[in-house]
Formats: structure tokens, C-alpha cells, sequence
């Protein structure tokens, strides 16, 4: 791969001026990637930036690992930061290669990292793209006549300023110096760039784009609100966020151990031979509680063990079981508040039932949110005698084992834990320990919206599949909240597991949630309706819907599925992920600006 020095050369005189960002932020890669290569230091001019696209990163707690996911999940070729932790990405680096020395500020989050200076960008590369020497304009394919007219944004982000009457050519020549893979004609002068399509887009008739390139009436450059859209996938990412690599063949290698040393899997090594420094690993959202792994290095083993002591709590047992996965018990209710906080309890589980279940398992959870939902019927309708073996006596829950708890349990669960003794200390002193207070959610009210669309039909109490948004609302763990932590997005069975955020960081945690919610529709719901389409060898399919009584049932592996829609899976697999991703996409537009104010300003005191 070239030198990022050479590239820049290359590119100094691209016409990259002039361009216009009008970019929805999307959340940063939570899964395992290829480590970006630390490149240099680079001066930003301002004309143009550096890198064109700063993010909405808190720069008062960055890290080189924060901005880098942010750039990875976004699409980005190039992470920079810049004085103390303003985090940029890019496609391509415009600004001259100056002296280490002049990036010499440490990062707000990691006083042992480096983030440039005032006007300088401490740059990091992701290795896994093509450099941009080996694609030219005709790499660049037609996807034809796409819609621009969205309430909710731009198809594409950047807007470029051509000199002359515009062209095709033009057009993907600017968006190929730029290393954009989306370019776009539009209303005969105008020329974009982006590196994904969002904001409620979609293929539109080939007659919408009936106006004429100015600078060549025999090409045709879209029309009003449509665009002439084109791709080039090799300024694509070869191993983008979510990327599985294939298997490696098995070798035969040998480890030397110590009864105190532990050895850590390098990844592998960049194709780059220019660079010797190796950029830190990055696999999680700095708004999540997820540790990203250390950097390849030979550890020492841990000093003491932390242990986690639960008091008191229900043996294990699994109230209810969907494939792969099984619910926390409920608590026993004796009232209407008793009742409604264990409804709460069960409707914050339903992420996870999508989440951890598998296909077709996670086809079930739709009968467990049922499940929940007649505990709250339950709940509102009896008016004496609130009993949850009375209730599970008519509404079973599926497959449990052992069966469930039938005596009063305490809506209010006290963990302690001990802490985890001072490195190098000698003392051999009881060791302190902190109490947790978990807290029934009343009403499991979700702080982030579901978008609407009449286009793809979907809005709240309506979501596609019927795949709801993860719930996020007040944090139960008073340990956790007393931190400052106020928010926790309910994703797992187990509380405790589940991401906790901070008063200013409720966007990303709609953010995180919009994302759970779009694996969960591909994953459950696409998924169903490339099952459902698949024939066997031409004799009847085993995997197909059937009306019955106003319900669409799906067969699969001889088990029948129920779905309360006559509607729920018409669509092939295509149509599917182009609604899930167009909900996806809406969902993070809708929730940006949301501040969770008023909300759960003490712990165990609403509003909630």
C-alpha cells in the first residue's frame, strides 16, 4: 500500500473545496476490527480541512480508540484528533505531513495518548481499503434514478462545487478524488458525494430523472428531488464494521508458558510496509460498559480476584424459554404496584429475547412479549387477589425449568460486592464493601422514538416485524446511577449486563438502541422472509406462510409461528432489509436531539 505521504501529494490538487456536510452521525463499530495504523502528524489549513467530517464526539472525554470506532462505524478511510480530542474523519487527508512534534497535546480521555495540537491532526489509517491510486472513474457502476427529497435529509452528504457546466465525468472524477464509493447527479448542475445512502432513500422510476447534464445534453443528471446515482465498492471498506473473517487453516505452533505469564493473540499485521507503529485496538462505543481487549503485549497474571456476591436471589431458573434463550424469573406480585413492576421487569427482557434467542428460536419471542403484555392486562383488570401464580396458572410461560417461583419475593434485590484489593498491597485488612440497590421500573417508558414512514409503513406501536426499540430508561442499580449514570439501555436479561449512560449521553444510547433494533429486523425479520421464499427443488416449500383467522403463521422445521399481522412477512428478503435499514437509518435522525430532560432525575423517583 502507498505511503499516506504519497497520497497526499497525489491529491493536492483535487478540488475538494467547497464541499457541504450535511451528515446523520451513525454509532461506533461495536464489533472486532483490523487496528487502524497510526500515519503521522498532519497540518489542517482550514481550506479545505484536513479531514471534511468532524463528529459529535465529546471532545472533553476522547480517546484514540473512541474516535476511531466512530470512524469505522460511519464508513471512514481516516480518524484524526486534533487539540485535546476533536474528533475528525475522512476519506482523504488534505493538509502536508509536518513534524512529530507539532502534535504534541495529550487526548482528554487518555492523558497517554496523543490528539495534534491546535491546528494539527494526530491521523490513523484503516488498513483494509484499497489504496486510492488503484480505482479511477470507470470503477464507479450506475445504480440508476434514486429520491433526494426526504424531510428527513440529503441521500448523499457532501455537495461539490464543479467548475463549468457539470458532466457525469466530472461528477465521479470529484467524488473519486475525494475517495467517496456514492456519487450523484442531480437537477442538471448539481454533483454529490457521500459514503453511504441514508435518510429515507430509495430507488425511484428511471423517467424521474429526465433532466439533461448542463455540460452535456446527451447524459441525463437526475431531476428535481432525484438523483443519477452511481457506486465505485472499491473505495469501500474491504472488511467494513461487522466483517466475520473466513476460518484460518489450522497450524501447528508453539507457546511457551509460565505458571505467571499469559500471552496475547497478535492480530494480524497491516499490509502497510511503511509504518512500525501499531494503532490501538478498537472494538466498542465509549457510551457502552464494554471493555475494548488490550493491545498485543505479554501480561503478568491478575493480583486478586474480584468476587460478586447476590443477596438475596432466586436460585437459577428459567421462567421462559425461547430457542436459545431464557428469561430472568419474574418476581411475585400482591398488589397493582407489585403487579405492574413485575410487567415492567418482563417487558424489559423482550430486547433481549430478539437478541439472544437465533432464528428461528427468536420467532417465539413475539409470543413472549405477548407473554408480558397479559401480565399487564392482568394487572390493570383485577381489582383483589394479585397473584402471579393465580396468573401463570391461565397464561403458562413456555418451557419452564424448573417451574416458577410460586412464594412472595421481594421487589427490591440488595447486592454486595467486594472490592477489589489495592495492587501491591501487603495488608491483610477485611477488604470494604459497596451496597446496590436494584429498584422495580415502574413503566418501562422508552426515552428514544420510533420514526415514522408512510412509504415503508412503519411507526410507533408499529415498528417493522413488529421488532420494537430496546427500552431506554432509568438505571435500576443505584451503584450505578450514584456514578452518574442515570440511563441504561435494557438489552439483556440480567440488568447488571446491560449498557449504562451518562445524563448527556442519551443520543448514544438511542443510537445503540436504533442499531440493536436494525440487527434484529434483518436478523429475525429479513430472515424470515428469505425462508419463507425458499423452494425445494421445485416440489412444495418447506418453509411458507398461511392465513388463519386474521394471522399470518409461519412454518419452519414442521413448527408453526403465529404473528398477530396478516401482513407480517409479504416481503422478499430485499424488501425487508430496505425497510429495516430505512428504519434504522430514521430512527438515529429522529433521536438526535434527544436530551432525556426531566427523566429520572433520582434514582427511584420519577418522572420515569
Amino acid at each position: 500500500m502507498p505511503s499516506l505521504r504519497t497520497a497526499v501529494v497525489a491529491l493536492a490538487a483535487a478540488a475538494i473545496a467547497g464541499v457541504q456536510a450535511t451528515e446523520v452521525e451513525l454509532p461506533p463499530c461495536l464489533d472486532p476490527f483490523q487496528p487502524f495504523v497510526y500515519s503521522g502528524c498532519f497540518e489542517d489549513t482550514g481550506n479545505p480541512s484536513a479531514l471534511v467530517w468532524r463528529t459529535l464526539l465529546d471532545q472533553n472525554n476522547m480517546t484514540v480508540e473512541d474516535c476511531v470506532a466512530t470512524c469505522k462505524g460511519n464508513g471512514y478511510r481516516y480518524a484524526g484528533l486534533a487539540y485535546y480530542g476533536v474528533c475528525y474523519c475522512g476519506q482523504t487527508v488534505n493538509g502536508p505531513q509536518v513534524d512529530e512534534s507539532q502534535c504534541s497535546f495529550p487526548c482528554s480521555g487518555n492523558s497517554s495518548q496523543t490528539c495534534g495540537a491546535d491546528r494539527t491532526l494526530s491521523v490513523y489509517t484503516d488498513p483494509t481499503f484499497l489504496p486510492l491510486d488503484e480505482v479511477d472513474v470507470e470503477d464507479y457502476s450506475p445504480l440508476g434514478c434514486w429520491t433526494d427529497d426526504s424531510s428527513l435529509g440529503r441521500a448523499l452528504t457532501y455537495r461539490q462545487n464543479i467548475d463549468g457546466p457539470l458532466t457525469t465525468e466530472k461528477c465521479l472524477q470529484q467524488c473519486r478524488n475525494g475517495g467517496f464509493p456514492f456519487a450523484g447527479t442531480e437537477y442538471a448542475g448539481e454533483c454529490w458525494c457521500g459514503i453511504v445512502i441514508g435518510n429515507d432513500t430509495f430507488a425511484a422510476p428511471a423517467e424521474e430523472c429526465n433532466m439533461a447534464c448542463s455540460g452535456d445534453s446527451s447524459e441525463t443528471c437526475g431531476g428535481p428531488g432525484r438523483l443519477n446515482l452511481y457506486v465505485a465498492k472499491e473505495l469501500q471498506s474491504l472488511e467494513p464494521c461487522g466483517y466475520v473473517p473466513p476460518e484460518p487453516e489450522p497450524t501447528t505452533t508453539t507457546t511457551a508458558t509460565t505458571a505467571e505469564t499469559t500471552s496475547a493473540t497478535v492480530p494480524p499485521a497491516s499490509d502497510s510496509t511503511t509504518s512500525t507503529t501499531t494503532a490501538p485496538t478498537t472494538t466498542a462505543s465509549p457510551t457502552t460498559t464494554t471493555t475494548p481487549p488490550a493491545a498485543p503485549t505479554t501480561t503478568t497474571s491478575a493480583l486478586c480476584v474480584s468476587t460478586t456476591t447476590v443477596a438475596p436471589a432466586p436460585a437459577p431458573t428459567c421462567e421462559y424459554k425461547c430457542g436459545n434463550w431464557c428469561s430472568e424469573p419474574l418476581p411475585d406480585w400482591k398488589d397493582l404496584t407489585t403487579c405492574k413492576s413485575s410487567f415492567s421487569s418482563c417487558k424489559l427482557q423482550v430486547a433481549s429475547c430478539f437478541k439472544k434467542a437465533g432464528f428461528p428460536g427468536s420467532l417465539e419471542c413475539f409470543a413472549f412479549a405477548d407473554w408480558c403484555s397479559d401480565i399487564e392486562r392482568y394487572c390493570l383488570s383485577t381489582r383483589s387477589g394479585w397473584s402471579k401464580t393465580g396468573f401463570c396458572k391461565n397464561k403458562p410461560p413456555k418451557n419452564p425449568s424448573p417451574a416458577p417461583p410460586t412464594n412472595n419475593k421481594p421487589t427490591t434485590t440488595v447486592y454486595t460486592t467486594t472490592c477489589a484489593p489495592t495492587k501491591g498491597a501487603t495488608t491483610t485488612t477485611k477488604p470494604a464493601t459497596t451496597t446496590t440497590t436494584q429498584c422495580p421500573i415502574p413503566t418501562p417508558t422508552n426515552i428514544c422514538k420510533q420514526p415514522s414512514s408512510n412509504q415503508h409503513g412503519y411507526g410507533p406501536g408499529n415498528p417493522i416485524g413488529g421488532i420494537e426499540l430496546p427500552i431506554v430508561t432509568c438505571n435500576d442499580l443505584s451503584a450505578e446511577y450514584d456514578k452518574g449514570y442515570p440511563f441504561k439501555r435494557y438489552s439483556e436479561p440480567d440488568s447488571r449486563k446491560c449498557a449504562k449512560y451518562p445524563r448527556n449521553g442519551c443520543v448514544n444510547a438511542c443510537a445503540d438502541a436504533c442499531k440493536d433494533q436494525y440487527e434484529d429486523c434483518i436478523d429475525v425479520y429479513a430472515e424470515t422472509c428469505r425462508q419463507s421464499g425458499k423452494s425445494n427443488g421445485g416440489r412444495k416449500r418447506d418453509n411458507y406462510f398461511e392465513h388463519q383467522e386474521n394471522k399470518r403463521t409461519f412454518l419452519f422445521g414442521g413448527n408453526l409461528f403465529s404473528f398477530p399481522s396478516s401482513s407480517w412477512g409479504k416481503d422478499d428478503f430485499t424488501k425487508a432489509s430496505e425497510k429495516c435499514k430505512a428504519q434504522y437509518q430514521d430512527c438515529l435522525y429522529v433521536n438526535r436531539g434527544t436530551t432525556g430532560g426531566g427523566k429520572c432525575t433520582k434514582f427511584a423517583v420519577g418522572p420515569w
